[in-house]
Parts: structure tokens; C-alpha cells; sequence
């Protein structure tokens, strides 16, 4: 697969997450998640569980199975989510991916 193609899967799994970080805080009462593997909805669903399958997904640099990581974004492929905290209340997001030079290549943001 070449790197432009690898990169536009990366902006895929960005979106993804997002769609799923926008899910949890719909059925939170407008919270956002504290992470993406812990911090569930009343109905104990987390931000993993919202995606495809109920599964991480695949970081097209290294085939595994280990998206979205909490934090920023630190190596090629990666996708991480990170909330905004406003008064100790998550009221966004920031969700950035690593393209193949292991620089951002894109960055979703809501509610700064």
C-alpha cells in the first residue's frame, strides 16, 4: 500500500473515532469521554466499544489492531483521542493521526 494510501486510512480512523466520540457524549448527557477504553456511557459503553465491531482498529502502517490510543498521536499510523476538560467536565475532544514521517497529519477538535 502506498504511504498517501496509508495516510488517507489513518484520516478514516480519525473520523471514526470522532463519529464514536460524538456518539458517547450524545448518550452521556454531553460529556465527553475521559479516554477510550475505560470511561463509559450509563449504559457502559465506551468510546473502543462505539467502533466498527466493537473493536480497535487497524493502524495501516503496522497492520495491528491498536487504534485509537488515549493521548496525542506519537508514531506512524497512529490514531489518538484526547478530551478537553473545562471546570473537570470533558466538553470535547482532540483527536490527531501520524502519517508516515511520524509528523500530524490531521487533527479533529470540538469544543475549545
Amino acid at each position: 500500500m502506498q504511504a498517501r494510501a496509508k495516510e488517507a486510512a489513518v484520516k478514516s480512523n480519525c473520523h471514526t473515532v470522532q463519529l464514536a466520540a460524538e456518539d458517547f457524549a450524545v448518550q452521556a448527557d454531553g460529556v465527553y469521554a475521559a479516554d477510550v477504553g475505560t470511561d463509559a456511557t450509563p449504559a457502559g459503553q465506551t468510546i473502543t466499544d462505539m467502533l466498527p465491531g466493537a473493536a480497535l482498529l487497524e493502524n495501516p502502517f503496522t497492520k495491528a489492531a491498536t487504534e485509537p490510543v488515549d493521548g496525542t498521536a506519537g508514531n506512524a499510523g497512529e490514531t489518538a483521542y484526547a478530551p478537553i476538560a473545562q471546570n473537570a467536565v470533558n466538553v470535547g475532544y482532540t483527536i490527531t493521526g501520524n502519517g508516515k514521517e511520524n509528523t500530524a497529519i490531521i487533527t479533529l477538535s470540538s469544543g475549545q
